[in-house]
């Protein structure tokens, strides 16, 4: 994949939509904690957020909101090792992210938010992300692939 791969891309969207459906109760994760079903849960938090269908605390330092997210999204993918996790996605008791149902349903709510991100409005602004600010649909269409990159590679989807 490109430098500027993004989940708004028709091709890419169709290619992520096929590796979710390649997860399944074999699933192992390669690295990380989670489970299969919460990768998934967390994935559609992730977008979820950015629709403002889900609240999220912001905490975007200037570095971050200025540099970081420039260098992170031309980044060819998210290096391969655990990431500090937000507490708004973060799964268990600690955390406010949604909890995994089943595999089948999980799939299914990530598939929808997906479509929901695609159809969203491009001139509708999206809620700020929490460790980078404010992102517009392109930057965040090229995040949300990233972000799905690395967690369906966690897979081996």
């Amino acid at each position: 994949m490109s430098t500027t791969a993004t989940i708004l891309a028709d091709g890419i969207y169709r290619t992520v939509v096929d590796r979710i459906g390649r997860i399944d109760e074999r699933s192992q994760r390669v690295w990380g904690r989670m489970s299969a079903d919460q990768m998934l849960c967390h994935c559609t938090d992730q977008i979820r957020l950015a629709l403002a269908q889900k609240p999220a605390t912001e905490t975007a330092s200037w570095f971050n909101r200025n540099i970081a997210i420039h260098i992170a999204l031309a980044l060819p993918r998210i290096p391969l090792r655990n990431l500090a996790t937000p507490t708004d996605m973060r799964q268990g008791n600690r955390g406010l992210g949604t909890k995994p149902v089943n595999l089948a349903h999980d799939k299914r709510l990530l598939l929808a938010a997906l479509a929901d991100f695609r159809q969203h409005p491009a001139d509708q602004p999206l809620s700020p992300h929490p460790g980078y600010g404010p992102l517009n649909r392109t930057q965040y269409g090229r995040f949300i692939y990233l972000h799905l990159d690395h967690h369906l590679r966690q897979f081996g989807a």
